[in-house]
């Protein structure tokens, strides 16, 4: 096991809003290995406060979430080391100029191994291998990484987080600002990462035909409560997401309309465009 939130309740108090509960009694299990499990919800609905609990970043208001066997509850423990906590769990931010601050892109992959007291000749391999990771060349390692692409920085910022070689890697909306094109590369590449590595990796977004096509797991939040945790499969299934704030993956919402255009038998359930197609072109042999 590698995640287990137990009642996990989180407030805060803002200046705008007063006392605000962010996440509210949630309980979860999420496996070391062998998941690429999706958060969805609507803005607001706590996607970031949940991922932030995940590798101990804050803490519960009331509940406790165990991580790889460390206990953290509102109180903090002297006798955990968090950042070994971090180490196992990494964290990609969403804007990837959180996490990047050296003056070229080995410095910035190397600066969290060198940080846990690796030495600097295995930093420095461990950084090639995790941009490879990335689908970048070794080219990069002596570029600015502010001089890069925003695709470019995305992928330094996750390689940063992998030359840790964490069990699990949560990613917050990796894909956010990236076009089709480029949110498929992203997406084929974490999923050749988890096949590759056993990793667990959890992905924050809101695109439904990126949950659809590669998640096997969805985990949905609402208000701040987990309202619905399974496959994409079962998820988009249902008669109505109205209750989640959510809508329908793009395969689904066209197949449908054509379906109730033309009075046709299509199966609706298709996850990419190219099987969607071949479903439209055999409804209308039929």
């Amino acid at each position: 096991m590698g995640i287990q939130f137990k009642e996990v309740n989180f407030s805060y108090t803002g200046v705008q809003k007063g006392f605000y509960e962010a996440i509210k009694d949630i309980s979860l299990t999420i496996q070391d290995k062998d998941e690429l499990i999706t958060l969805v919800g609507q803005t607001g609905s706590g996607k970031s406060t949940l991922a932030q609990h995940m590798n101990a970043l804050v803490f519960p208001t009331s509940g406790s979430v165990e991580i790889f066997g460390k206990l953290v509850t509102a109180k903090r423990n002297r006798k955990i080391k968090y950042n070994e906590i971090r180490q196992k769990v990494g964290l990609v931010f969403q804007f990837p100029e959180y996490q990047l601050f050296e003056e070229t892109v080995e410095k910035d992959i190397m600066f969290g191994p060198l940080n846990f007291h690796v030495p600097e000749i295995e930093a420095k391999e461990l950084a090639k291998k995790a941009l490879r990771m990335v689908g970048l060349s070794e080219s990069y390692l002596n570029r600015n990484p502010f001089n890069l692409s925003g695709g470019e920085k995305k992928r330094v910022s996750i390689a940063g987080i992998l030359a840790l070689d964490p069990q699990i890697l949560v990613l917050d909306e990796p894909t956010s600002g990236l076009d089709p094109r480029g949110k498929r590369q992203l997406m084929n590449l974490f999923k050749s990462i988890q096949m590759e590595t056993g990793k667990t990796i959890i992905v924050i977004t809101h695109d439904m035909d990126l949950v659809y096509e590669y998640a096997t797991r969805v985990l949905v939040l609402n208000a701040g409560c987990l309202v619905f945790d399974g496959t994409p499969d079962s998820l988009f299934k249902k008669p109505s997401l109205s209750e989640f704030h959510l809508d329908y993956p793009a395969t689904i919402r066209v197949l449908r309309e054509i379906n109730e255009r033309f009075h046709t038998q299509i199966d609706i359930y298709q996850k990419t465009v190219s099987d969607a197609t071949i479903a439209i072109k055999r409804g209308f042999k039929s």
